[in-house]
Order: C-alpha cells, then structure tokens, then sequence
C-alpha cells in the first residue's frame, strides 16, 4: 500500500518521524493549518504524537506564527 504522505517540504510542514508509535495509520504529514472544531464534532482520536514529533510540531508552528 503506497502512502501519499510527501517529506514536509512547505513553511511549517513537519513529518511525523514516529508514526507508528503514534497510532497514526499511515505515515504522515502535519500541514501548517489551524482551525477549530466543536468536541462534539471529534468522533474518535487516531493517534497521539511522541515528545520528539510534539517539538517538532511546535518548531513548525513558530515558523508559522513566531513566538509569542
């Protein structure tokens, strides 16, 4: 089965190193979007990122945002 995860190349793009310690289905890509949703709305969790992949989300997020 091919992924279509690509290496993050794009300004606050980070690839999840640990994808499968993570529970994520297949290997991944978290894209520099951010919105919200209602709780109700979320029907299940797939995953939850390792410590390495938390930081490197949120280096990904002051690339984005800078640092508050």
């Amino acid at each position: 089965m091919k992924s279509q995860a690509r290496p993050a190349g794009g300004i606050g793009e980070v690839q999840v190193k640990d994808w499968q310690a993570a529970k994520l289905l297949k290997p991944s890509v978290v894209k520099p979007v951010i919105t919200t949703i209602e709780h109700s709305l979320v029907i299940r969790t797939l995953g939850r990122l390792k410590e390495a992949d938390q930081q490197a989300l949120q280096q990904g997020l002051v690339a984005i945002i800078g640092r508050a």
